[in-house]
């Protein structure tokens, strides 16, 4: 064989190489998982193994305080740092493992990390996993006010999570009304361990229009009647309220103690 021949033989195998080479997809590894949908979905897959056997090992633990501590200290730092990537790669699939995370960070009360991730989540498009049988906002607004509302009994301030949270719960989301009346009962309860009357009225009127059953009836006649005592004596109206005042003051005046036995809850 000629010299030449031979070159030209070593020139056409490299370039067949080199065109099958940049053919071929690229290899995945875990520091290029989601540089590609295809990577992505098998780092995907590999994560969904992991949480399934993490969530066996949750099912495990009898004790809420160890599941707590678990999902605090191990799970969120696991799967927190997959998460935020998938965010910056701006891929979009169903992920259930955003969504337990989402879930982790409401139930250890990392509400301002939750919230976020989960306004990302919805964004998204995103479902809570099989069994759980609510929409987002529903667990969210559920979260938070079960825990302002455990808080609040063990003499701990729910503040400023309820606050923070009303205007998505009583507003921008649809829910059943008995959950943002829960919300302005407890905004009503606190306003009036802080003696501010008209903001407890407006709360406890709202709770009452959205859910007529919610228990604020005793508590709603006692802030009328304490508000019309302030005013006769002088005091000054909540000036962020104020507006309200005329309205408040003339139901005070006309209404009876009622002895509501329905503040229960």
């Amino acid at each position: 064989m000629s010299l030449a021949l031979a070159h030209k033989r070593r020139t056409l195998a490299q370039g067949s190489a080199d065109a099958a080479a940049s053919a071929a997809p690229l290899a995945y590894s875990p520091a290029a998982a989601l540089n590609s949908p295809a990577n992505a979905q098998k780092h995907y897959k590999l994560m969904e193994d992991a949480l399934k056997v993490d969530l066996e090992r949750l099912k495990g633990l009898n004790s809420i305080e160890q599941r707590q501590l678990m999902k605090r200290d191990e799970l969120l730092p696991k799967y927190l740092e997959y998460v935020g990537r998938y965010g910056e790669s701006g891929l979009n699939f169903p992920n259930q493992v955003l969504m337990y995370v989402v879930i982790w960070l409401f139930d250890t009360a990392q509400f301002e990390a939750g919230l976020a991730l989960a306004d990302f989540a919805m964004a998204q498009g995103q479902k809570l996993p099989e069994g759980f049988d609510r929409d987002v906002p529903t667990f969210i607004a559920d979260e938070v006010i079960e825990w302002a509302e455990a808080e609040y009994k063990a003499s701990r301030s729910p503040e400023p999570y309820v606050s923070n949270l009303l205007p998505r719960v009583d507003g921008e989301w649809s829910l059943f009304e008995r959950i943002p009346a829960r919300y302005h009962k407890q905004l009503g309860i606190l306003a009036m361990d802080r003696k501010d009357w008209t903001s407890a009225i407006v709360h406890f009127e709202r709770a009452e229009a959205l859910y007529e059953s919610i228990g604020v009836g005793t508590r709603l006649a006692g802030a009328r009647k304490a508000l019309a005592k302030a005013i006769a004596q002088g005091e000054q109206p909540t000036p962020q309220l104020a507006t309200r005042l005329d309205e408040v003051l003339q139901a005070a005046g006309e209404q009876e103690p009622a002895g509501d036995s329905t503040d229960t809850e």
